[in-house]
């Protein structure tokens, strides 16, 4: 997504921030990837880029620890999923998690019950299954977003 480069207590870190929803955020640390829960997002910027003038804070550079004040917000954020088409029915998240691939293209023909696209929630493979069958008109995700629980994934006319 994005990637940072802040100074905490004089060292130096480079951050890149693989995804980020409501629940947590997972960040590359000087080429260590971990998962850190995002206990409360303090301020929801107009646009979806934090101002550079916010400090980060001394949790930024411990792993394990979220820093509120460096985060962006989502590329996509979780909270206003695009709006289905008209006459299309959503394949919603279940839990939140990440997309890990997608098993259709738009354009296709799917069965009531066609495996649609896989995520990882909780440090399991979940299979994310067409709840009709349809022509999928609009893929709203990409292997490695991370999304909310509900957000919209697939639109099926």
């Amino acid at each position: 997504m994005r990637t940072y480069k802040l100074t905490v207590e004089k060292k130096p870190y480079e951050i890149e921030v693989k995804a980020f929803n409501l629940k947590e955020a997972t960040l590359e640390i000087d080429g260590k990837v971990m998962v850190v829960k995002v206990d409360e997002i303090l301020s929801q910027p107009n646009s979806l880029q934090v101002p550079e003038e916010k400090p980060a804070s001394k949790a930024a550079g411990k792993p394990g620890k979220a820093a509120p004040a460096s985060k962006p917000a989502p590329a996509r954020p979780a909270t206003a999923p695009a709006p289905a088409p008209s006459g299309g029915t959503a394949v919603k998240a279940p839990i939140p998690g990440a997309i890990l691939t997608v098993d259709v293209a738009e354009g296709d023909t799917v069965e009531a019950g066609q495996l649609i696209l896989k995520m990882e929630a909780m440090k399991m493979e979940n299979q994310i299954k067409a709840n009709h069958g349809g022509k999928v008109v609009q893929i709203l995700v990409k292997p490695g977003d991370a999304v909310a629980q509900g957000q919209d994934l697939v639109i099926i006319e």
